[in-house]
């Protein structure tokens, strides 16, 4: 299956890499899905960004106070 993506190098310090390799190894999901580490990499990126833009969102309606925060 060809990617449309543009490639990026990413160095992880040990600790990180050793533990995403862990995870792909053993986790079910990981597993079920045949998920390798760039794959897993690829996943956290999205709910991270997802997550990150849901604070900024509700950070914004405080500031316009449409929100009490």
């Amino acid at each position: 299956m060809r990617r449309y993506t543009h490639s990026n190098n990413i160095r992880f310090e040990k600790s990180i890499d050793d533990r995403l390799k862990e995870i792909v190894e053993t986790d079910s999901f990981c597993k079920t899905n045949n998920y390798s580490k760039s794959d897993l990499v690829r996943q956290l990126l999205r709910m991270g960004l997802k997550q990150y833009e849901y604070n900024l969102s509700e950070r914004i309606k405080v500031q316009n106070g449409e929100r009490y925060g």
